[in-house]
């Protein structure tokens, strides 16, 4: 029994000695990086899944993706990126098709959305890449600009509500197609947006920007219209093609994306805790 006892403590020994001496393992150093962000413009397919296929590791991607969503930036991986775009669905029949396999360039200290747009049908779909602002607008003011993900020109007016008149002159006017306008500045608070045709007086369609949610006492101000440091793009979207899947959107539509957040910069007002 004492000869027992003396071998599992000389065993216990042995493991405390393997554990000690075990090499310490740390990680790999962080690649250059970008952010990257998918929009999905194409108006006549369902949902798509994009998928960046080269690695696993500080990758962008889009699941389930619908027409005129988009995905939050992720952090990514600064060269050359091989991405694929698939159809979103649980038949590993229709989810394997390959919609666009290609390749997407990521930049370091930048921040991109890769707008997915063109035609499945004719299976001619394409990434345009939009930059996006990373920089503080002036104090008090927020950063908006319109980017038009529809096949023809359009115009922006920047207002208060979607029930102002049309100001004389638009604030992003003549956007083409397939392009951002650069950005305007405007006092934080209440804002809109509404577009027309270039050259007509006639609103096709309007929309508020999100105001920013209120969060517990000492947190970090929220991204809004109404929290100054915030950038946004307004994307105009087309509406959806006849017997598609995205048939019964029948008007065109603006969607507001947050490119900017009020605490993205350093030592920016109000971006520390209470009592930090």
């Amino acid at each position: 029994m004492r000869l027992s006892r003396l071998v599992i403590i000389a065993l216990g020994a042995g493991a405390l000695a393997a554990c000690d001496n075990t090499d310490t393992v740390t990680d790999p150093s962080t690649p250059p990086l970008g952010s990257v962000r998918f929009i999905n413009a194409v108006a006549d397919t369902g949902a798509v899944d994009i998928t960046m296929i080269d690695q696993i590791d500080w990758s962008a991607k889009g699941v389930g993706l619908a027409f005129r969503s988009g995905t939050e930036f992720f952090p990514t991986e600064a060269k050359s990126r091989r991405v694929r775009v698939f159809p979103t669905s649980t038949n590993i029949t229709v989810t394997s098709q390959i919609l666009l396999d290609t390749t997407l360039a990521v930049a370091a200290n930048t921040r991109v959305t890769y707008l997915l747009t063109g035609s499945a049908r004719a299976k001619n779909l394409r990434f345009i890449a939009v930059t996006d602002e990373t920089a503080q607008p002036p104090a008090g003011q927020i950063g908006v600009r319109l980017v038009n993900a529809s096949s023809a020109a359009v115009s922006g007016y920047l207002v208060n509500t979607t029930a102002d008149a049309l100001p004389g002159t638009a604030t992003f006017a003549s956007v083409a197609a397939l392009a951002a306008s650069t950005y305007a500045n405007k006092t934080a608070g209440a804002a809109a947006i509404r577009a027309t045709d270039v050259g007509s007086a006639t609103v096709n369609t309007s929309v508020a920007g999100p105001t920013a949610p209120a969060g517990p006492t000492g947190s970090f101000p929220s991204a809004g219209v109404t929290q100054a440091g915030t950038n946004f793009s307004v994307y105009y979207f087309p509406r959806g093609v006849a017997g598609s899947p995205n048939n019964a959107l029948t008007t065109p539509v603006l969607v507001w994306f947050v490119d900017r957040n009020p605490c993205d910069a350093p030592a920016v007002t109000g971006c520390a805790p209470v009592g930090s």
